[in-house]
């Protein structure tokens, strides 16, 4: 991978980014702050807010994962050369302590390799004051996706 973004992509982001935290009603709950976009990385803050919390107190799982599968994907597209469609492949999470409502974490995701129009991605989420390291996960990217062609019965 070359050293910066490609400009169309750069924009692309902003954009994304300014109606994920504007105009989407989950991703505008979690006051989303990037710290870092550069080439196959991406860094976030976000808040956990006490909507996503289970029956035993604490933020369930499931948006950490919605979380890490946003700004890996993110960095994928900070990877690329020109801008394509991705999809998720697969995501590995792994939660490795509980997270309280209010925390405010921070998401390091790192495109480290696209092989063969897929890109390959690790990452955590750790909790801001603290350094707690919340949930680790790896994924695979499809890069180039397509769309259901007109006809098609799937």
């Amino acid at each position: 991978m070359s050293g910066e973004i490609n400009p169309a992509i750069g924009a692309m982001l902003k954009n994304a980014r300014d109606w994920l935290t504007h105009e989407h009603s989950l991703f505008r709950s979690l006051n989303l702050e990037p710290m870092l976009i550069g080439k196959g990385k991406a860094t976030f803050a976000v808040d956990l807010p006490g909507d996503f919390t289970g029956t035993d107190g604490v933020i369930h799982g499931g948006l950490l994962t919605i979380i890490m599968d946003s700004i890996f994907g993110l960095s994928v597209f900070t990877a690329l050369d020109e801008l394509k469609p991705i999809a998720t492949i697969n995501l590995r999470s792994d939660y490795l302590a509980d997270a309280a409502p209010g925390e405010r974490v921070i998401c390091d995701a790192d495109c480290y390799k696209i092989l063969n129009e897929v890109a390959f991605v690790t990452g955590k989420v750790t909790v801001m004051s603290s350094g707690l390291l919340l949930a680790s996960g790896s994924g695979a990217f499809m890069v180039g996706t397509r769309g259901i062609s007109k006809g098609s019965r799937l």
